[in-house]
This record gives structure tokens, C-alpha cells and sequence, in this order.
């Protein structure tokens, strides 16, 4: 017996010292096995479509990521921000290289306890990318109603613009609600759904061009819930949760949804998942995840036990939900939509027979709407007035004496001109 219990002691002992040096002495270890020195053959960074390529003449320098602004504006709102007014403070900022301009995202939540139970928050936001710059103001209340259920209604508004332009910001406006309950048997329901509705729209006519921009925030709306199941069988967990989303405008669509089914032990040894889902543009996906965590034991396996265990000890209780905590918790939305843009033309035809000119075209974004007629030799005058059909079409005719002659159409509210159509009338001696 003290044979068998000395040669035990002096295994563990090796491998002990074995395990110390391996964690402690990388050079060694790294020294016995030398690993092979990777060669780069070329530049594996993807190219920039707007800049001229690298001359192979000159080394190429990799532009490595500023990772020291987050930590660094972080630490400086450590120092400078007291702890109550930093807990619902949330602030990214960075780089961004295509662009070539710094980007910050500034998004406080400030809930206010204003009765035993019920609450008021508010949700400032502002926001810099390299394309757009925007703020939003929000605020909202929730109220608890006994230990098993709490509502929460909360409305807000965006502004929008291109970075570092004059446009005017385009507004939308949202509303949304949360509903979060107990049913019984540690069973927890939360769902929570956004509506968002844009108020403006943006109009930029180019002369040179003969175009008209429209521009407005499109309107949609997400949902989402997720549901734990009662625990009708002890060590096991089961949740259910989901999502989807739709936001669409004249030329957006952008739509999808996600559904993922998971079970659980609570010893955390097992675990699988069911997710279908699909994405803008893609199909139906279907996945099916799996994971097997066990804990390794070198004594047991020098004893000739199972060295394999659960990563934790199971229990049979499970905690129950407080939901007194939701009343400060940060609402869950969509930040920074698309702008929907559409891209229209004016059109002019005209045709000329003997002292008469026909003439059609369209404004499609003046329907119903009366347009001036000009003609010129030289100035421009008024021929006469017309009217737009119900998608912006028009036609009308003209006569006039020999010559030549220029003719557009104005909208004079806007200042839309159409393209500008040349043509001669003939006299009867030509």
C-alpha cells in the first residue's frame, strides 16, 4: 500500500511540474517544436475603389485600426462623469477610414423613479458616421402592477441628414410598447413592438441634370418576444424567442425575421438550439446547434474514477423574475433606418406638323398640378397653361408662325424645369 501511494504522489508531483513548465516556460517549449516563419507573398487588404493603387515600387504600410480611442474617451468619462450619471451613459467612438472623419455615437438612458411603482425615462441620442448625422429624443413610462405583470408605453422622434451638409434634417416620429409577465411555474413572457412613421419629406431638383431627388425616412415596424417555458421537468430549461422586422418606403424593402428554440440543463452539460430565420434578400435558413461542456479531473483520472463532470452543480430551483428591475432597464429599438430615395426625370417630346407643335411629356411628382408652357426666339414668354393627370402626365399642342423656336415647361412653385426641346417652324415658301 505505501508503494502504490508513493508512486501516485510522485505521478502527480510530474505532472505538476510538467503543467509549470508549459504555462511558465513558452521559450522552451517553443524552442523544442520551432514553428515555421509565415512569409507574406502580397497585401491582403482589400482594395480602396476610390483611391489609386500602391505603386510596387514602395513598401506598403498597413493601416492598423485605432483600437486606443474607445478605452481612452471611456477612461476620460470615468474620470469626469460621476457614477449615478454614468450608468445609463453609453458612448462609441472612432475612425472611419473611408470616410476619413471621426465617428461618435452618444445614446443616455435616465430613468427617474417617480412613484413606489411606476417610472419615467427619457432617451437622448446623437449620433456621427461617416455618411450621416442625426439626433433623437425620446421618453416613456412603465408601470408595475402587483409582482406578475409590467406595461410600458414610450414615444420619440429622429432627425436625420448627410454629414456635414445644410439639407434639412428629416424627421420621423415612433411609438412603441412592452409587455413583460409571470404566468406561473417561473414562466416568464416578454414582448415588445416599434411602429415608425416619417413626418417630412426632402425635395432636391438639379437644373443641369433634369432630376428630382425625394427623400424621406422610410416607415415600418419590429416586434419581438421571447417566452420561458414553465419548469415542468427539473434540471431543464426551456426558451423560445423571436423577432421580425419590416421597414419600407418607395424604393426600400427591407424585411426578415429569426425564431430560435433552445433547451438547456441547468447543470450547463448540455445544450441545443432550433433557429430559422431569414435575412433582406436571402432564403429561408434552417440550423440546428448542439454543445456537450464537461469538466476534466486529473485527480479522478489517477484514481481510476470518471474524470469527466458537469461544469456546475444542478439545481432543482429555479429563481423567479423580479420585475421591479425592468423598470430601469433600456428600451430595445431600431436606430439609424435608411433614407428612402427616389430618383424621377422630367420628359418633353415634341413633334412639328406644318405651323403646329405637339408636344407631351410628364413631371411625375406633380400630379394634378397646373405647369406653364414658354416658348422662345429670344426671350422666353409665356404660351399658355396645362394641366397635369393624376400621375403627372400632360400633352398639348401649339401654333405658331415660322421660325425657330425653344420650348420647356415650368412648374413655378418649385422652379422644376423641363429639358428643353428645339424645332422649327417652316413657312409655306420653304
Amino acid at each position: 500500500m505505501k508503494n502504490k501511494s508513493l508512486t501516485r504522489q510522485i505521478l502527480i508531483l510530474s505532472l505538476k511540474i510538467m503543467i509549470f513548465i508549459v504555462l511558465t516556460v513558452p521559450e522552451a517549449v517553443a524552442g523544442i517544436f520551432p514553428r515555421p516563419i509565415p512569409t507574406l507573398e502580397g497585401p491582403s487588404i482589400p482594395l480602396d475603389p476610390f483611391r489609386p493603387p500602391p505603386n510596387p515600387a514602395k513598401s506598403i504600410e498597413i493601416e492598423w485600426p485605432e483600437t486606443y480611442i474607445q478605452p481612452l474617451a471611456r477612461y476620460g468619462i470615468d474620470l469626469a462623469v460621476p457614477v449615478p450619471f454614468r450608468r445609463g451613459l453609453s458612448l462609441d467612438v472612432g475612425y472611419d477610414r473611408w470616410a476619413g472623419l471621426p465617428t461618435a455615437t452618444l445614446d443616455y438612458f435616465l430613468p427617474v423613479k417617480a412613484w413606489e411603482n411606476e417610472s419615467l425615462f427619457f432617451m437622448p441620442r446623437a449620433t456621427m458616421n461617416g455618411r450621416t448625422e442625426g439626433f433623437s429624443l425620446g421618453a416613456g413610462m412603465r408601470t408595475l402592477v402587483g409582482s406578475r405583470a409590467l406595461f410600458g408605453v414610450y414615444t420619440f422622434n429622429d432627425w436625420s441628414r448627410p454629414r456635414g451638409s445644410d439639407f434639412n434634417f428629416l424627421k420621423e416620429a415612433g411609438i412603441g410598447g412592452e409587455i413583460s409577465l409571470l404566468p406561473g411555474r417561473f414562466a416568464e413572457l416578454t414582448v415588445s413592438a416599434n411602429a415608425y412613421l416619417p413626418v417630412n419629406e426632402r425635395k432636391m431638383f438639379s437644373r443641369a441634370t433634369e432630376l428630382l431627388i425625394r427623400e424621406s425616412l422610410p416607415r415600418g415596424w419590429d416586434a419581438r418576444l421571447s417566452f420561458v417555458f414553465p419548469a415542468l421537468v427539473d434540471l431543464v430549461d426551456a426558451h423560445l424567442s423571436g423577432e421580425a422586422h419590416a421597414y419600407r418606403g418607395e424604393t426600400t424593402e427591407i424585411g426578415g425575421y429569426k425564431v430560435v428554440f433552445s433547451l438547456g440543463t441547468r447543470d450547463g452539460m448540455f445544450a441545443a438550439a432550433l433557429e430559422q430565420g431569414k435575412e433582406q434578400g436571402g432564403r429561408d435558413t434552417f440550423r440546428a446547434m448542439g454543445t456537450i461542456k464537461l469538466a476534466f479531473d486529473w485527480v479522478d483520472l489517477l484514481d481510476g474514477k470518471n474524470p469527466f463532470s458537469a461544469p456546475s452543480q444542478a439545481s432543482s430551483i429555479r429563481v423567479a423574475k423580479d420585475l421591479r428591475q425592468g423598470l430601469y432597464q433600456r428600451v430595445t429599438r431600431k436606430h439609424d433606418l435608411p433614407t428612402d430615395r427616389k430618383v424621377s426625370s422630367t420628359t418633353l417630346a415634341a413633334s412639328v406638323h406644318d405651323s403646329e407643335v405637339i408636344f407631351s411629356g410628364g413631371f411625375p411628382d406633380l400630379p394634378n398640378t397646373p405647369v406653364t408652357v414658354q416658348v422662345a426666339a429670344s426671350p422666353w414668354r409665356d404660351a399658355m397653361e396645362i394641366v397635369t393627370d393624376s400621375h403627372g402626365a400632360y400633352s398639348g399642342r401649339l401654333r405658331l408662325s415660322p421660325g425657330e423656336y425653344k420650348l420647356r415647361l415650368v412648374h413655378r412653385e418649385t422652379g422644376q424645369t423641363s429639358r428643353v426641346q428645339s424645332f422649327t417652324i417652316r413657312g409655306e415658301d420653304e
